[in-house]
């Protein structure tokens, strides 16, 4: 049985925001990265993921996750693409797991961190640029 996930109904066309949205994360996520950002890099790949994650959902769910934790995304991915989604969706898990660490703890990332949460969020902005119609 499905879980019952918070959403909210959103028009399809709106994946088109979320989808810039992601690209702009993601182009400062590659410049914080280049600059020895580390903090910076990974919570802009985190923003990167959580608005791609949003732009292929909207466009085949017709909704968008309004869950408190960011991790619900996963299953939600997987509930509206089915599995065709569980390796980008593993993509996503690894990088949103770091989320707190950035956010919230005193110690900072890694630049091994740094740059694995950048290309997790890579792979998965390409699966998801894929999924979508090209413009």
């Amino acid at each position: 049985m499905t879980k019952k996930r918070k959403t909210r109904a959103v028009n399809k066309n709106e994946f088109r925001d979320f989808l810039a949205k992601a690209k702009d994360f993601a182009s400062m996520m590659d410049l914080s990265l280049e600059e020895g950002k580390w903090n910076s890099a990974g919570l802009q790949a985190v923003h990167a993921v959580i608005s791609a994650s949003d732009a292929v959902i909207v466009y085949y769910g017709g909704v968008r996750s309004i869950e408190l934790d960011h991790r619900e995304v996963v299953g939600l991915l997987h509930d509206i693409i089915g599995e065709a989604a569980a390796t980008a969706g593993r993509h996503v898990s690894r990088v949103i797991a770091k989320k707190n660490l950035i956010e919230y703890e005193r110690r900072s990332i890694t630049q091994t961190d740094a740059r694995e949460m950048v290309e997790h969020a890579k792979r998965f902005l390409e699966w998801v640029t894929g999924m979508l119609p090209r413009e």
